[in-house]
């Protein structure tokens, strides 16, 4: 029997993973989420079918790469750079709203030049509550957004500008906190 290379990397992720979980007295396995320790192959196996089903076509994880490379269908992917000005909570749809200095010279979204907004998933969402909370503790950093352009469910001409992850480029020296602004 010959083994692929992917079935020799699933394998050895998954006797990664049991790994670092606690072993009783008797050499048994206590498995998150399993009521008695189990022998080491079950969690092993356990493992395989965790991972595989991650690694399936898909799973959430292969909808997420799909997402942050540009793969997804129907969907826009940008990425740009922002200062974070301020992250609210949007009450309408639950969604962390981030008002971003870009120095953008045109209004968008009914804030002044120089300002946009974006937003994150639903903060219901344990995803979405993630990345709001990550945008609220880098306000007054600069960042590199990824972006998908999400059409409305009643008017699809129109998009809401969703992020789906940030990178933080540092501290802006131009981010006053007091009037939560770019000096100029």
């Amino acid at each position: 029997m010959t083994a692929t290379t992917d079935h020799v990397q699933i394998i050895m992720a998954a006797h990664d993973r049991v790994a670092k979980l606690e072993v009783t007295d008797d050499g048994l396995v206590k498995v998150p989420g399993i009521e008695r320790a189990v022998p080491r192959q079950v969690a092993v196996s356990k493992a395989i079918r965790e991972l595989v089903a991650e690694l399936s076509e898909g799973s959430t994880s292969w909808k997420l790469i799909d997402r942050l490379t540009g793969g997804a269908d129907g969907l826009e992917l940008k990425r740009f750079v922002g200062t974070i000005v301020k992250v609210t909570r949007e009450k309408s749809s639950t969604r962390g709203k981030l008002l971003l200095y870009t120095g953008t010279k045109k209004e968008i979204d009914g804030v002044e030049p120089g300002y946009e907004i974006a937003r994150t998933e639903r903060t219901d969402d344990p995803e979405g509550l993630m990345l709001a909370s990550e945008a609220k503790a880098l306000i007054g950093h600069r960042v590199l957004l990824w972006v998908i352009l999400e059409p409305w469910a009643n008017n699809p001409d129109k998009k809401t500008r969703v992020v789906l992850h940030l990178m933080d480029l540092g501290e802006d020296s131009h981010f006053d906190a007091d009037s939560q602004s770019i000096a100029a």
